[in-house]
């Protein structure tokens, strides 16, 4: 009894487990089935999945014919018409869709918004249009546009409306100094202009792009380099000569500058520096040299400080050529400048006298007596020349006497030249350039004048010569076929020969404040030759 109890009780229960797992097997099946066709029915949904977005506009639901029919009609436009103003407001321009060569492929944006979630395997395309509904998907209108024509228009509003930025500047003056603010230069942000033409273009519709300005900051001040410029110290005007005339360089105002001032100043312009000028006037100290360009111009040969002058005759053949070697020598001399410290080489000057310059045949003093010899007579000129220096009290640095008395000048204050031998040489001791005026004047004399500055016109210089001795000259007699009997011919006039000491003496009003010998001169003397009969020699 107990037994067969037991086992009824086990196999009721057996029966209602299999009546479940039956019960949900149909369940689960039915599920299955259902599930099966409702994906099916989803992926093969010929809509638009809910939540894609085309330009913010829900197509959502939409079937292919449909958005075919609202694509092809919203972008049935005539883009000839529609035109962007790019503004700015140094250089405003208007450009056209059509210019910009924009076209649309709308099969191309039918395609892309239909096919979201119509693509990869179905648990994708499930994921996908999950996604849609919580999350939006949102397309935009792909606008085919020639970039080419977008960048060179970017380049040309940018090279049109660049505007560098101003350094700060150093303004110097005469007498003002000014550091000045630097301003801020502009230029386009062509990555911006570019998104914002982009924009507006993908809206394809007429409208205004402003556009983008960067501003570019000006450099620091480089307050060093500013302070060497301001501080420097005052320069005086001063002469050169060039291609024989005299060239006045102006003098250079000093100017300094306490350093601390300046680096306050500097700071306060900094801080101002920007988008408006601003201008500091600097408390620079200017310092006036001693000489001006207008002290030069006011001084520069203004007095005479010397002028010599000597006669020389034309009687005879021999006088006229001589003339001829003066009137060169003189005109070579003529208008020549010494600086402040230059010397005067009567051969430098004058050069060689030679035939091919015109010099002629002349008279000259010689070791055996007077000969000929080419530029015969400037020895007058050298002398003329050196007795003007001398009263100018200018240093003579070389002087040669002549071997025989000349009558031209005063004993002992005559100058021999011969090229490549003897010279005249004068040094310009003066603080001023001195010029020297030669002529030859109608009355046959020559004529020099030195010019300059005298800065101390109370001193007069004396040139006194004082004979020490007077040597006879002697006579030679030759007998000549030529002369008739009891005649006689002087072939060479003698001339006694001296012994001269020169004294330059320097006088303030009446004071001497020099007095002392230039030079003992020793003329030889020169020997009488008369020719006579032969047979009558004394």
């Amino acid at each position: 009894m107990k037994i067969n109890y037991i086992t009824g009780f086990a196999k009721n229960s057996d029966n209602k487990k299999i009546t479940k797992l039956v019960v949900m097997l149909i369940i689960f099946t039915v599920l299955l089935i259902t599930s099966i066709f409702l994906v099916k029915a989803i992926l093969n949904t010929p809509n638009v999945y809910a939540g894609v977005y085309l330009d913010g506009i829900h197509i959502g639901g939409m079937d292919k014919p449909s958005l075919e029919n609202y694509i092809y009609s919203k972008y049935d436009r005539d883009f000839s018409s529609m035109v962007i103003s790019v503004y700015h407001k140094d250089y405003p321009l208007k450009v056209s869709f059509e210019d910009l060569n924009i076209s649309i492929d709308k099969e191309s944006i039918v395609n892309m918004a239909y096919n979201p979630g119509r693509q990869g395997n179905f648990i994708k395309r499930l994921i996908e249009i999950y996604n849609f509904k919580k999350k939006h998907l949102y397309l935009e209108t792909e606008v085919s546009i020639d970039m080419k024509i977008i960048n060179d228009l970017e380049d040309t509003i940018y090279a049109e409306t660049y505007k560098p930025a101003v350094p700060p500047a150093l303004v110097l003056l005469e007498n003002k100094a000014y550091i000045r603010s630097g301003l801020c230069g502009q230029k386009v942000n062509k990555e911006k202009l570019r998104e914002r033409m982009l924009e507006q273009i993908r809206k394809l519709e007429s409208g205004i792009v402003i556009v983008p300005v960067d501003e570019i900051p000006p450099t620091r001040i480089d307050a060093d380099s500013f302070y060497e410029k301001i501080v420097r110290e005052p320069q005086d005007a001063c002469i050169s000569i060039e291609n024989g005339n005299v060239r006045i360089t102006p003098e250079v105002i000093g100017r300094s500058l306490e350093k601390g001032e300046f680096l306050s100043c500097v700071a306060e312009v900094e801080s101002k520096s920007g988008k408006y000028l601003f201008e500091m006037e600097l408390p620079v100290d200017f310092i006036k040299p001693g000489i001006t360009k207008e002290t030069i111009e006011q001084s520069l040969f203004r007095d005479v400080l010397s002028g010599y002058e000597t006669v020389f005759p034309i009687d005879t053949q021999n006088d006229r050529s001589r003339s001829v070697n003066i009137r060169l020598a003189v005109e070579a001399i003529n208008g020549t400048i010494l600086l402040p410290g230059d010397s005067f080489s009567f051969n430098e000057i004058v050069g060689k006298r030679t035939v091919d310059k015109g010099y002629h045949l002349a008279n000259i003093y010689t070791s055996g007596g007077v000969a000929t010899g080419v530029g015969g007579g400037v020895c007058q000129v050298s002398s003329t020349l050196y007795n003007a220096a001398l009263e100018a009290n200018l240093k003579i640095t070389e002087r040669n006497p002549h071997m025989y008395i000349v009558q031209y000048v005063p004993l002992g204050r005559d100058a021999a030249v011969s090229y490549g031998t003897e010279d005249l040489q004068f040094t310009n001791t003066t603080n001023w350039p001195v010029k020297i005026e030669g002529a030859v004047t109608g009355d046959n004399k020559i004529r020099f004048i030195i010019h300059g500055t005298n800065e101390h016109p109370n001193l007069k210089v004396s040139i006194l010569p004082t004979v020490i001795k007077t040597i006879p000259y002697g006579t030679e007699y030759i007998e000549n076929e030529t002369v008739e009997e009891g005649n006689s011919v002087i072939k060479q006039k003698g001339m006694d020969g001296a012994v001269v000491d020169t004294f330059f003496i320097l006088r303030n009003n009446q004071n001497i404040i020099k007095n002392y010998k230039l030079h003992t001169t020793t003329y030889n003397p020169l020997t009488e030759i008369i020719a006579v009969a032969p047979g009558e020699k004394p």
